[in-house]
């Protein structure tokens, strides 16, 4: 069984809207719709943020119910929970509509005496059963507080015992090299321990497919897993924009995920997405507005043609300038207009504030030993199956009990767990 997992499309931000960049927001749904038929995938997930406001123009969904409506003739399932973008408590937003239209399959919740109720959308040919951990508005990271207090409930769960779990989450959890804690600008000041949050979801959960994050986590091309954020395909603003050029510095990519379930742990691997806009950067220091100017207008002289291209400069030193260089930027995207070319220039205080450190995410095939890799197996799978033997002394049997055993990791844990009696 294959699945394709996307998030955070974002379709599309205002401050994109009317330039060459709102195309590229509708190519890049263009494309995944098109890997998705041509993987043959039965199930394409969207973990939150399918569009960027509850309520998106008539035009902006026009474009997106054609896509969805190929997707569906197709025969494939768009299994979609609401994000703190696009989230309506009165039930009247774009993807409620493209519900009652059913172009989507949107995962439902209510929030009844202090409880957060999730309800199952189940597919019974394929024995799946999808539960979704919405995004709330605001600050107040409700999804978080729901899940850390032990008050989420998953309807009808003893009915699926025997079904596997998928659970999208548009939720900030740390884990595979992401701290929370320095990103809290972007995504909130609450989040969710690795551990924690794994021991608060079914025992039977085979997948869980995040959200909220844009950054692809962890980083590696391909891995096995059961649990990744895909990354915002393009993003929100022209801080993403930036983590884009950020991600190339260090042979990351922005891209959706492949989910084959056949085997025991899904096997996980990253796709490329080739109509993402490609980004160039700089940043300068000057009181020189023609300086700038001239700094800029090298930057897209060195620029290679491509589908979408941005550049982006960070000026500091011009901020009473800023009108003039935004304007001076929009002229040139206009100039430009037939290379697909987005030119943005930041000079305020307020634009030049950094969301988040430089990207020191790296893949976790390149960063852990062998050992280190198999102790967070062993702790992920500990917390699943609510094992209160510490990781490193399961790890310690491994290497003493299981010489000779063959297997997965699981399979040697639970053969020791029957040796000693804990199991």
């Amino acid at each position: 069984m294959l699945l394709i997992h996307t998030s955070d499309l974002h379709i599309v931000p205002d401050q994109f809207q009317d330039t060459i960049l709102e195309s590229s927001y509708y190519s890049v749904l263009e494309e995944i719709s098109d890997i998705v038929l041509h993987e043959d995938a039965k199930y394409l997930l969207v973990s939150g943020d399918m569009f960027n406001t509850d309520k998106p123009s008539m035009g902006i969904v026009i474009k997106t119910v054609g896509v969805l409506k190929k997707l569906v003739d197709s025969g494939v399932r768009v299994i979609v929970v609401p994000g703190n973008h696009d989230l309506s408590r009165t039930r009247t937003s774009a993807l409620d509509l493209l519900a009652r239209a059913g172009l989507i399959h949107l995962l439902d919740f209510k929030e009844e005496m202090g409880w957060l109720i999730l309800e199952p959308f189940v597919f019974q040919d394929d024995k799946l059963a999808f539960y979704g951990v919405p995004g709330f508005r605001g600050s107040s990271n409700r999804e978080v507080e729901y899940l850390k207090h032990g008050t989420t409930r998953f309807r009808g769960l003893r009915d699926y015992s025997n079904y596997e779990l998928i659970i999208l989450a548009h939720i900030n959890t740390k884990f595979a090299g992401y701290d929370p804690s320095r990103y809290s600008k972007r995504y909130g000041q609450l989040y969710m321990e690795y551990e924690d949050f794994l021991n608060k979801l079914p025992e039977n959960t085979r997948y869980i497919a995040l959200g909220h994050v844009h950054l692809p986590i962890p980083l590696d091309e391909s891995f096995k897993g059961r649990i990744a954020y895909p990354g915002a395909p393009i993003g929100l603003d022209t801080a993403d924009l930036k983590e884009t050029f950020e991600l190339g510095k260090i042979g990351g990519f922005r891209r959706i995920l492949r989910v084959d379930l056949s085997s025991e742990t899904p096997l996980v691997k990253s796709l490329r997405l080739e109509n993402t806009p490609r980004v160039y950067y700089k940043q300068l220091t000057t009181r020189s507005i023609e300086e700038a100017k001239s700094e800029v207008k090298k930057l897209i002289d060195g620029v290679e043609p491509g589908k979408y291209t941005v550049v982006l400069v960070d000026v500091k030193g011009l901020e009473s300038a800023s009108m003039e260089l935004e304007n001076y930027a929009v002229e040139l995207t206009k100039s430009y207009r037939k290379m697909n070319l987005f030119v943005k220039i930041r000079a305020t205080a307020s634009e030049l504030e950094e969301y988040a450190p430089s990207i020191d995410i790296t893949p976790e095939s390149k960063e852990l030993s062998i050992e280190e890799i198999e102790l967070r197996v062993i702790r992920e799978y500990s917390a699943k199956k609510r094992i209160n033997i510490p990781p490193e002394k399961i790890h310690w049997l491994i290497n003493t009990l299981g010489q000779g055993m063959s297997g997965s990791i699981e399979k040697i844990i639970q053969e020791i767990l029957k040796e000693i009696g804990g199991g």
